[in-house]
C-alpha cells in the first residue's frame, strides 16, 4: 500500500512537472541565445525513457522577428543507451515537421554581425542540451527563402536529413567521423541527394566530404537570385553528380557530370544597372583570379553538357534597344578546371546565330594564371542579315532588307598577348527598300542607298561577297579580366570595327 502510495505521488508529481520544466528550458533557451527569441508550447517529460518531446517550438530573430526562423511542430530527444554504457552521455534528436522560414535581410543580419557578436551555428543548434547531443533525425522538413516580399520563393520541400556520431563518440576527431544523409525536393520537381561525412565541431567551420546527385533542378526558379546580377533565366533544367569536400583546409568541388537542358537566359544590360554590371564584372574577375591556381580549392567539371538551350544579350542601353541571341544551343566541355595540374579544358559549341546562322566554336582553355590563356575557333555561316537590324540601327543608323552575314575567327591568347583576326563576309546585302522605307527621312535613305552601292563597289569575289578584315593581334589591355570578360571584349570590339566600318557617326535625326 505504502508502495502504490509512493508511485501515485510520483505519477502526481510528473503530471506537474512538465509546465515548469517547459518554462525553464524555454528560459535558458533565451538565455543562451540572445540574437533569438524562443517559444516552446509544450513540454512532455518521459521519465522511464529517459526522454522529452518538445511541441510547437517556434524560433525568431530579434532584429527581424516575422516571419520567423524556424518552426518546429516536435522535437524528441533521449538518451542514447549504447553511449551510455561507454561512460558517454548523450541523446538522440529527431525533429519532425520544421518549417524554416527566412528572408534576405534576415539572412543578412545573419551575416553582418561581427565574428565576437555572431553565435555560430553548433552553439545555437547545442544551447539546448545539458547532455552531448549525438545523432538527429529530420524528417519531412520545409524550407523557404524570399529575397523580397514580392518575389518568387525558393522552395525546399521533403527534407530528410540523417546524422550520426555527431559528437565523435565512436571515432576520432578530423577524420568526418559523423555519417551525413541529406534528400530533398527541390523547387517542386527536381531532387537532391547527399551522402557522406561530415565534422560538425571543425573550425572555424564544420567540414563535409560526400557524394552530392542533382536531378532536374528548374532554372526559373532560381530568377530572384540571378536577377540581380542582371541574369534572367526563364526556362531550363540543371543535373549533376559530382563530389564535394569542403573543410577549413581543403576545398573541392568535382562535377563527373553537368547537364543543362532547355535553358533559355538572357543577360540583360540597361542604364541603370551599368555601374553594378561594372562591379559584378570586377567581381568576377577578382573572383576568377583568386580561384586560379588556389592552393586549396579546386573546382573541377569531368563531363559538362548543355543541349537545346537560347542565350542572349540584351542592350537596353541604345536607341533602339537590340537582343543578340543564339538558339539550338549544344555545347560540350571537357575537364574544365581551375588548376593547371588537371590540364587543359575544351569546349566546342554548335548553335544558330539570330536563330539562322550556322554556328561552330571549338576552344581549348588553360586554367588562368596572371591572365586568360585560351585558343579559339569561331566560324559563323549565312546569318540573316535582316535579324540584326535594331543593332544595325543602334549603331549605324541603318537597316536592310535582304542578305546574309558570315563570319570566321581564330585567335590565341597566352602570356598577355592577343593573336588572331576575325573576318566577316556579307552576301546579297540590300539596305534600302521602297517600300518598306517609304517613311523615313530623306537623309536615311540616301544613307542606305550609298550603303548599297558601296558594297557593289567592294564585291571581292565571284560569290558576291564583300569583305572585311579585322585583326586582334596586340597586348592584352586588361590582364586581369576573367576569359569570359575578354572574350565579350575582343568579339565586342573586333565585330563592330569589322562589320560597321565607318559607321561610328550618328545619322541625322528625321
Amino acid at each position: 500500500m505504502v508502495l502504490f502510495g509512493v508511485l501515485l505521488l510520483a505519477g502526481v508529481a510528473l503530471f506537474f512537472i512538465d509546465e515548469p520544466l517547459r518554462a525553464y528550458t524555454e528560459r535558458e533557451l533565451n538565455r543562451r541565445l540572445p540574437t533569438y527569441t524562443v517559444r516552446i508550447g509544450a513540454l512532455d517529460l518521459h521519465p522511464i525513457s529517459f526522454s522529452l518531446d518538445l511541441k510547437d517550438v517556434i524560433v525568431r530573430q530579434r532584429e527581424h522577428p516575422d516571419p520567423p526562423i524556424a518552426a518546429l511542430a516536435q522535437v524528441h530527444a533521449s538518451i542514447q543507451w549504447s553511449a551510455l554504457l561507454r561512460g558517454r552521455l548523450v541523446s538522440d534528436q529527431w525533429i519532425d515537421r520544421p518549417v524554416i522560414h527566412f528572408t534576405r535581410p534576415q539572412a543578412a543580419k545573419e551575416l553582418e554581425d561581427s565574428p565576437a557578436k555572431r553565435q555560430s551555428w553548433q552553439e545555437a543548434l547545442f544551447a539546448m542540451h545539458q547532455v552531448q547531443l549525438n545523432e538527429v533525425r529530420i524528417t519531412k522538413g520545409d524550407v523557404t527563402y524570399r529575397e523580397n516580399a514580392t518575389s518568387k520563393p525558393l522552395h525546399i520541400t521533403d527534407l530528410n536529413v540523417t546524422v550520426e556520431n555527431i559528437r565523435n563518440v565512436r571515432s576520432k576527431p578530423q577524420q568526418y567521423p559523423s555519417d551525413l544523409h541529406v534528400e530533398a525536393v527541390i523547387f517542386d520537381k527536381g531532387r537532391v541527394q547527399l551522402d557522406g561525412h561530415a565534422d560538425f565541431f571543425a573550425e572555424p567551420t564544420m567540414a563535409v566530404n560526400a557524394d552530392l546527385t542533382l536531378t532536374d533542378i528548374e532554372l526559373a526558379d532560381l530568377l530572384p537570385l540571378t536577377v540581380q546580377y542582371q541574369v534572367h533565366l526563364s526556362k531550363g533544367r540543371l543535373s549533376a553528380t559530382g563530389h564535394v569536400e569542403y573543410a577549413p583546409t581543403v576545398q573541392v568541388v568535382r562535377l563527373r557530370s553537368l547537364t543543362l537542358q532547355e535553358v533559355k537566359g538572357d543577360f540583360i544590360h540597361a542604364a541603370k544597372t551599368e555601374k553594378q554590371v561594372k562591379n559584378t564584372a570586377k567581381k568576377v574577375a577578382q573572383a576568377a583570379e583568386h580561384a586560379a591556381n588556389h592552393p586549396t580549392l579546386l573546382l573541377q567539371i569531368d563531363q559538362g553538357k548543355i543541349e537545346n538551350s537560347e542565350f542572349g544579350f540584351v542592350n537596353r542601353t541604345t536607341s533602339p534597344s537590340y537582343r543578340m541571341f543564339i538558339s539550338g544551343t549544344e555545347i560540350d566541355v571537357e575537364n574544365w578546371s581551375n588548376q593547371l595540374s588537371e590540364g587543359t579544358a575544351t569546349i566546342k559549341l554548335n548553335g544558330l546565330l539570330m536563330g539562322s546562322g550556322m554556328t561552330q566554336i571549338t576552344g581549348v582553355f588553360r586554367p588562368e594564371t596572371k591572365s586568360p590563356d585560351f585558343n579559339l575557333s569561331v566560324k559563323i555561316v549565312n546569318t540573316q542579315v535582316k535579324s540584326m537590324n535594331q543593332l544595325l540601327r543602334a549603331y549605324g543608323g541603318m537597316d536592310v532588307t535582304a542578305g546574309v552575314f558570315s563570319v570566321y575567327s581564330e585567335m590565341t591568347v597566352k602570356d598577355g598577348n592577343v593573336n588572331g583576326y576575325l573576318k566577316p563576309l556579307f552576301k546579297n546585302v540590300n539596305a534600302y527598300d521602297p517600300a518598306q522605307d517609304q517613311d523615313k527621312g530623306l537623309l536615311t535613305k540616301i544613307y542606305e542607298k550609298t550603303i548599297n552601292v558601296v558594297s557593289e563597289l567592294l564585291k571581292n569575289t565571284p560569290r558576291g561577297e564583300v569583305a572585311t578584315k579585322a585583326d586582334v593581334s596586340g597586348p592584352v589591355k586588361n590582364p586581369e579580366a576573367s576569359t569570359w570578360e575578354m572574350l565579350i571584349t575582343l568579339f565586342q570590339n573586333a565585330f563592330f570595327d569589322a562589320v560597321l566600318p565607318g559607321l561610328e557617326g550618328r545619322l541625322p535625326q528625321k
